[in-house]
């Protein structure tokens, strides 16, 4: 995993965006959508009850309550932002999937809410949200084997974690030579009118110390990658994760336990979906033993097990 301190937004900071870009479509839902009572907003939000829902006068507790993992926006931020920043392994057809979805999202979302007051989708400013997103097209496009797309300056930027103006210095001064963009750019951003050739960029980027290289993912023999990529798939319940990661290190739960030094009930109780104490040291132990982040997965168990003594 690459060092937190190169990364510009937290996982906190990007969900608070996600979370404020589904209030801004849920007020045009309810500004401009169908007059059905509130159903849609509520169904939308996933919020009880009936009746009218004024979304600008949500409070700040209801705005916060709100489950936005049942949106797919949700999923693909977490994907993009794990291979914008190169968190963690991931494997290719995940990130092909999501790199689709997110060209919609960055072309497609509302750029502003009912009020006109800015998404974090909109083009007007530099929002986290959509600086994550664009790094994590740009990188994809950059180094993917069937890509290798030439890339802008404000990509370049992004990549870097550099201005565009500093970007384009650099460039200059170590003689780089640009191409002027074909046809129409949409975005109004700063750095989009030039392109830097895909060889010349990479040798570029680097040279960069604020550049996140790709992982090397040289010596894995495929089990890394499906077994984070099952960890973080969110149509998947903590149990079935495991389950399946477990199969993918070719362990039974006897086996499992005996490396971890788990008691056997305990993970029995964990793999069949029942009640078990939300143990953070074997937790941590199992993530190790199924070669895991570990920070990732004892947080995932413990949000589970907890949802199971709350039920």
């Amino acid at each position: 995993m690459n060092r937190t301190r190169e990364i510009p937004y937290s996982w906190d900071e990007i969900e608070e965006q996600i979370r404020d870009a589904i209030r801004c479509q849920a007020s045009i839902l309810e500004a401009f959508g169908p007059r059905d009572e509130g159903r849609t907003v509520r169904d939308y939000l996933g919020l009880d009850g009936e009746g009218f829902v004024d979304v600008q006068e949500l409070t700040s507790e209801e705005i916060a309550a709100i489950d936005i993992t049942r949106h797919d926006i949700y999923y693909h931020a977490r994907v993009a932002y794990d291979y914008a920043y190169q968190c963690r392994p991931q494997d290719r057809y995940t990130v092909l999937s999501t790199w689709h979805e997110v060209d919609g999202l960055l072309q497609g979302f509302p750029e502003t809410d009912a009020d006109a007051e800015p998404s974090p989708f909109c083009t007007l400013n530099d929002f986290p949200l959509r600086r994550m997103f664009e790094t994590f097209f740009a990188r994809f496009a950059l180094f993917d084997k069937d890509r290798q797309w030439d890339v802008d300056i404000r990509q370049l930027s992004l990549l870097a974690n550099m201005t565009v103006p500093a970007v384009r210095t650099s460039l200059s001064k170590e003689g780089f030579k640009l191409e002027k963009t074909q046809g129409h750019a949409r975005s109004r951003l700063e750095g989009t009118g030039f392109k830097l050739a895909n060889a010349d960029a990479r040798l570029w980027l680097s040279r960069r110390r604020g550049f996140i290289p790709q992982l090397d993912e040289g010596e894995d023999d495929g089990s890394d990658l499906a077994s984070a990529a099952t960890l973080y798939d969110l149509y998947l319940s903590f149990p079935e994760a495991v389950a399946r990661i477990m199969e993918l290190r070719g362990l039974d739960a006897s086996a499992a336990a005996a490396q971890a030094g788990l008691d056997a009930g305990w993970l029995d109780e964990l793999l069949h979906g029942r009640r078990a104490a939300p143990d953070i040291d074997a937790l941590r132990a199992l993530a190790r033993t199924l070669r895991l982040p570990v920070p990732d997965f004892a947080a995932a168990g413990v949000k589970h097990l907890l949802a199971l003594e709350d039920a």
